[in-house]
């Protein structure tokens, strides 16, 4: 399975008016096409709040190509885009990055990343972008597989899923998403983590060779009411 991630950059004042279209339309419309959606979020603490993020679900290079020709050329959509951008348009530009999954990715290992919908407030989802130091994504990755993963589960995190990217802004990233309940929780498991000596141990161990994180960077984000995950 392939995953797009999308992010919206949103003209100032225009939000509320693009997810509606996405919540009264788009997201509808897609069903009809064919296309998957994962996850729909708007951003809660990152490096912008005015922005929308999606992510699409594929099975192949060629479905996509197949299915995004017939929806970017349907009439229908061509008339709904002139009738909500009569004053101007909606998005100044998107974002795209198309992602395979890490074999240890719960997303595709079918681990849940929590307790049915029903019966609980929806979850926050933290996306991660790790950049690695140059020649050392590999590293970073084995470290996550070997070590991260299995200190994430020890201390509590909900792991929803790790890429690797196929086509985006670089070569050398390791992406992914995880889920809370609240802030609190965040906090709480976090310091649990960073505190854990054995972990702190094996941390260290990878490090043998000089670092190999260059870059982290982190968006919180609150699911929309048409999000089918959250």
């Amino acid at each position: 399975m392939l995953y797009e991630l999308r992010t919206y950059d949103v003209m100032p004042g225009k939000q509320p008016a693009l997810l509606d279209r996405f919540g009264s339309f788009t997201s509808k419309k897609w069903v009809e096409y064919g296309i998957r959606l994962v996850g729909f979020w708007t951003p809660e603490v990152g490096v912008s709040n005015n922005q929308i993020v999606y992510m699409w679900a594929w099975e192949s290079f060629e479905e996509r190509e197949a299915k995004m020709s017939k929806w970017q050329s349907s009439p229908e959509r061509a008339a709904k885009w002139a009738e909500t951008e009569k004053d101007g348009q909606l998005v100044k530009r998107v974002n795209n990055t198309l992602l395979e999954p890490h074999a240890f990715s719960p997303m595709e290992t079918g681990e849940p990343y929590g307790s049915n919908i029903e019966g609980r407030q929806p979850y926050m989802f933290e996306l991660r972008t790790y950049e690695a130091v140059p020649g050392r994504l590999g590293d970073l990755v084995r470290r996550f597989s070997d070590h991260t993963v299995h200190y994430f589960k020890k201390h509590g995190y909900r792991q929803v899923a790790y890429w690797k990217p196929v086509i985006g802004p670089s070569n050398q990233l390791l992406i992914y998403m995880l889920a809370w309940e609240s802030y609190d929780e965040r906090n709480r498991c976090n310091e649990a983590f960073q505190k854990d000596p054995e972990k702190e141990k094996a941390f260290d161990a990878s490090l043998a060779n000089g670092p190999i994180l260059e870059r982290a960077e982190n968006i919180v984000l609150r699911p929309t009411s048409f999000s089918p995950m959250k």
